[in-house]
């Protein structure tokens, strides 16, 4: 009886690692979302999303910029509450957009045209800020 219960202790401990999921290590991100086609936008959503929740929103450090045409996504989450929800859940799990100042002068309006953009979130230009988080370890994206 023991023998063959200390048979079925081993046999599942020594197969565990072999079904456990993969743990990922600590990760910094930067995706880069300058487009405003709706299934790309979602889709790169949807990838942030799995992104932080496979690697644990403890252990990323996530952030997107967002510049040129996908500065209307934000115009447009001011009145619509689906986009609203999109953007709310991604950054309560962690997500952090950072917005162009340059884009927000192209479209000749302010942060306060987008929805929920706070001006520690707004960069003078989105490009050369992907450069920089990159010089600081941050990995790029570009779905």
């Amino acid at each position: 009886m023991f023998k063959s219960l200390f048979l079925t202790w081993v046999l599942i401990f020594t197969t565990l690692p072999l079904h456990a999921e993969p743990a990922y290590p600590a990760q910094k991100v930067v995706y880069h979302i300058n487009y405003n086609d709706p299934a790309r936008l979602s889709a790169t959503f949807n990838n942030i999303s799995n992104h932080i929740q496979a690697v644990g929103e403890a252990n990323i450090d996530l952030r997107a910029i967002v510049h040129g045409k996908a500065i209307e996504y934000f115009i447009a989450a001011q009145q619509d509450s689906d986009k609203q929800i999109t953007l709310d859940t991604l950054r309560l799990s962690g997500a952090r957009f950072i917005i162009c100042g340059n884009s927000l002068d192209g479209y000749n309006i302010t942060r306060d045209a987008l929805y929920e953009v706070e001006a520690d979130e707004v960069v003078q230009a989105g490009l050369p800020e992907i450069i920089r988080l990159q010089q600081q370890g941050f990995s790029y994206v570009n779905p």
